[in-house]
């Protein structure tokens, strides 16, 4: 949907308990100089009062709409649903615990339109407490298979500042077109939370798009603000259960063959170390039980999407 304002961007925020946070960002987020936006705040069955204040205190902005779910969905599915409300051209992810620049979705916009092979893009996370300081570039690819945040600590020296491709957008702030997502599909729901936009973002490059950073795109991120409350302490770590599953899905053969095998070693020594050696093998063996689910995913992935190869996406930085 366009208008002399340019396209409709949807703006998806995901609540979790975020009390702590929802007034800045959605008083930021409403002030953003960017005009045709609309917002779909979904919240995930809070308990501590954010849903209620959101709507006391901005309620009549008619900008913002409320989605409320009758149980914490996670990352991927609370997103996906949220999307689902969506009606913009443009839909961007945006963490309940961040501020936005009063020009950031300005930046995205001018970027994502700039370029059809554009699928989707990262702003600048830069951190909330120090604000010089970098949250994430983006993500880039180990060659044992981890995902790293680029510049992740780093002070801000403008080192990432060039408008560059990136494998993955980090999905604090992540925007993609609509007509991308329809081709590759949403968040995958089995992920609850973790490495579901590493996984989208691979789905997108396999499809033929790029994904990009745009440095002068500014939002400032908390990290890991709700995430205590939303990853339970006795299950598996969801990132490595979800990374298993990315690679799996995602990953050529030959690929697999030469990050596997080093992924699993490195995992399974860090769980060693930190003495959680049962976490690492119970979500090995989810992954076996669900791996049948897995593989037919994949069938569609290679078959359906890829149109790069892996040298061709893995070279990104």
């Amino acid at each position: 949907m366009k208008n002399d304002k340019g396209p409709l961007v949807s703006i998806v925020i995901l609540n979790y308990n975020g009390m702590k946070f929802a007034d800045k960002c959605l008083t930021s987020v409403l002030n953003t100089r960017y005009h045709n936006f609309e917002v779909i705040f979904v919240d995930n069955a809070s308990t501590d009062g954010s849903l209620e204040y959101a709507k006391k205190r901005f309620g009549k902005n008619r900008r913002l709409r409320f989605v409320v779910n009758n149980k914490n969905y996670g990352f991927a599915k609370g997103n996906n649903i949220g999307l689902r409300h969506a009606k913009g051209e443009y839909v961007v992810f945006l963490n309940i615990d961040t501020e936005v620049d009063p020009n950031w979705l300005t930046e995205l916009v001018k970027v994502m339109g700039s370029d059809p092979t554009i699928g989707a893009a990262q702003s600048k996370l830069l951190t909330m407490n120090d604000r010089k300081r970098i949250d994430a570039c983006g993500l880039t690819l180990t060659p044992y298979g981890f995902f790293v945040e680029r510049g992740s600590g780093e002070v801000d020296r403008e080192q990432y500042d060039s408008a560059v491709e990136i494998f993955a957008a980090k999905g604090a702030a992540m925007a993609v077109k609509r007509e991308v997502l329809e081709k590759v599909g949403p968040f995958d729901e089995d992920y609850f939370i973790f490495a579901e936009e590493v996984d989208l973002c691979w789905r997108i490059w396999l499809a033929g798009y790029r994904v990009v950073l745009v440095p002068k795109s500014i939002v400032f991120h908390f990290g890991a603000g709700i995430i205590k409350t939303i990853w339970p302490q006795k299950s598996p770590p969801y990132w490595y259960k979800n990374t298993l599953m990315t690679f799996i899905k995602n990953a050529s053969t030959k690929t697999l063959l030469k990050m596997l095998p080093p992924f699993l070693l490195v995992s399974f020594a860090g769980s060693i170390r930190h003495r959680r050696p049962f976490s690492f093998l119970r979500a090995t063996a989810e992954v076996l039980v669900g791996f049948r689910n897995i593989y037919k995913k994949r069938a569609q992935v290679q078959h359906l999407l890829r149109k790069m190869s892996d040298e061709e996406v893995l070279c990104m930085k």
